[in-house]
């Protein structure tokens, strides 16, 4: 239908939908133009017009963006032609809206029907492309992804209803209207959160300014993770900052898949001393005041003194993930490149079983490749300590850390949805989606392992014991220790002393493995430490055992973490259960989870 003199309408609404239809069937797009009003509340005139009605060219001019940044516009095309084409409505005495004024010629060529999908009075973000990018947005897929989702699904982009510019601008504008208010949407979010789940945790500092400065979070998955698993635990404060430059810093362990699991994390405004003790302290009082066994973090200087002051009991060391990874930017490019130094050097790192032997390596390669002199590797050796392998055989556990795939799997997770760009309301959505496919990750080991059999290898029992105690992931470690155990280890002598029985095993390596073994109770060590690292018996215990005539492994040795069901039998606490009883609990279902793990 046509515009005419004297057609009526119950809206301006109506009206406005009714030029816009008009417009798209003929090839224009419209503008809504003045209005006036009859004091504050009826408008009793309005005029819309073609979109080139007028003469105006916008100029170029620098504007600052979100960071505060100036920029540079985009030229600027012009768009007006001087078009007299128009309506003019009044509201009537009836309460209706009649034209009363109007130009229909057009002094510019109309726009071809595979175009109109274009014009800019055609075009709005529904409600479906709303969601559509709300939900890619949680997924970590960007604005443009969504766009092209969008125009799949919807078959074509003329179905779409907007450009692929008319999305990024409508979430440049969502972002700067939560801007004032992120944070507190973000606590408002944490909040919500403890309403539905009271185990879920959090905790949050502002200063004088009320700005928020410090942020932890652990629900209630992640302290029932803890109560498992908390014996190791990874720190990392070296992904980058979010929107406001505060620091991201999770808490991961190790599930009874070898998966990397997340326990808790927060951001940080500084890394002062202080905002670290802040941290340590709520984490720990997060876990029920039970602290972890091993914690290993960065380089961070401020961080170490933290842990020194709120963890004196736990162990502390350096992620060897983090100081290899820096290795290649410390030589030249000649030794970058150099398969003979890099097969060396993780000989000497990851190998050596000894503190001798590993000295004497390092000291080979440092000789051999010029690199004496070379600050970063002396300082890395002085901290040798803190960070190779061969210094931690005698920490229960520290064997989990020496892979460098758990780290990397843990960096690549959180870097999907940690970025400079990001405010809190956009990283939570990320977030949470991410946590959600780690967490799926563990349902499907678990259903794999709780309803597949692993293949034996061995007409062995101590074997079919274990398929079914422990996780398919920790079963193959140990069936590999099993078959080593049948093809290459020989019990070459025995010597008793009283209740402990010494055993000499010869192996392939060549090097002989003494096992220290408790005649009454059949728990021994091994001098390759094994068990100590990782919590599963070595082939020369397993070998021992036999030569015991034990056919199973005792109980001992089983460690609770590794089980297929050792989460089973754990029930979180809520907050409303007595405080003491709640310490004793946690204390008591850690003690039993790490039975054994002190020899």
């Amino acid at each position: 239908m046509k515009p005419k003199i004297g057609l009526i309408f119950d809206t301006l609404k109506d009206v406005e939908e009714f030029y816009k239809s008009y417009a798209n069937e003929v090839g224009f797009s419209i503008r809504v133009g003045q209005h006036k009003k009859k004091g504050n509340e009826e408008i009793l005139f309005k005029r819309y017009y073609c979109s080139r009605e007028g003469y105006k060219k916008e100029n170029v001019t620098n504007i600052s963006d979100e960071s505060g940044k100036i920029r540079k516009t985009h030229n600027v095309m012009k768009i007006r032609c001087g078009c007299q084409a128009h309506i003019v409505v009044k509201l009537g005495s009836d309460k209706k809206y009649r034209i009363i004024s109007m130009v229909e010629e057009h002094s510019h060529g109309f726009v071809s029907p595979d175009k109109r999908h274009l014009l800019r009075s055609n075009r709005r973000v529904s409600e479906r492309a709303k969601s559509t990018l709300f939900n890619c947005h949680k997924a970590s897929i960007g604005t443009s992804q969504a766009y092209r989702l969008l125009h799949v699904s919807e078959g074509g982009f003329e179905n779409v209803g907007c450009t692929k510019r008319d999305l990024q601008n409508y979430y440049r504008d969502l972002r700067i209207k939560i801007k004032d208010a992120d944070a507190q949407m973000f606590v408002a979010q944490l909040e919500r959160k403890k309403e539905v789940n009271p185990a879920f945790f959090y905790e949050f500092m502002v200063d004088d300014e009320g700005r928020l400065v410090r942020v932890f979070w652990a629900d209630a998955i992640c302290r029932k993770n803890y109560s498992v698993f908390g014996d190791v635990v990874s720190v990392d404060a070296t992904y980058t900052t979010n929107h406001y430059n505060m620091k991201f810093v999770p808490f991961t362990g190790v599930n009874h898949h070898l998966q990397s699991v997340f326990l808790g994390a927060a951001f940080l405004a500084d890394e002062k001393i202080e905002s670290y003790v802040w941290l340590f302290e709520t984490f720990i009082k997060a876990m029920g005041g039970v602290a972890p066994h091993l914690i290993t973090t960065d380089e961070d200087a401020s961080m170490k003194a933290a842990i020194a002051q709120i963890l004196p009991y736990t162990a502390h060391r350096l992620c060897m993930w983090h100081i290899m990874e820096k290795v290649p930017e410390k030589v030249g490019p000649s030794l970058r490149e150099n398969e003979g130094f890099w097969e060396r050097l993780n000989k000497c790192v990851w190998g050596s079983e000894n503190s001798d032997e590993f000295v004497s390596q390092w000291n080979s390669i440092m000789t051999d490749y010029g690199l004496m002199e070379n600050d970063w590797f002396s300082s890395r050796f002085n901290i040798r300590e803190s960070w190779i392998p061969v210094y931690f055989l005698d920490i229960p556990l520290a064997g989990m850390l020496r892979t460098t795939s758990r780290s990397e799997s843990a960096n690549s997770f959180f870097n999907r949805f940690i970025h400079r760009k990001l405010s809190f309301v956009e990283f939570w959505l990320r977030f949470d989606t991410a946590l959600e496919c780690q967490r799926q990750e563990e349902l499907k080991a678990d259903n794999v392992s709780l309803h597949t059999t692993p293949k034996m290898m061995t007409p062995w029992p101590m074997e079919k014991q274990c398929s079914v105690i422990y996780t398919h992931e920790v079963f193959s470690k140990f069936q590999e220790q099993i078959v080593v155990a049948r093809d290459h280890c020989i019990v070459q002598g025995i010597e008793e002393c009283e209740d402990i029985k010494c055993f000499t095993i010869s192996s392939l390596s060549g090097k002989e493995r003494v096992v220290q073994m408790n005649k009454t109770n059949m728990f021994g060590r091994c001098s390759c430490k094994l068990y100590e690292s990782y919590g599963i018996p070595c082939r020369h215990i397993i070998q021992v055992l036999r030569a015991e005539k034990q056919n199973e492994v005792p109980s001992s040795y089983i460690l609770k973490r590794w089980e297929t069901r050792c989460k089973r039998c754990v029930l979180y606490f809520f907050p409303s259960v007595q405080p003491l009883l709640y310490f004793i609990l946690s204390v008591l279902m850690t003690s039993s989870i790490l039975q054994g793990t002190i020899l």
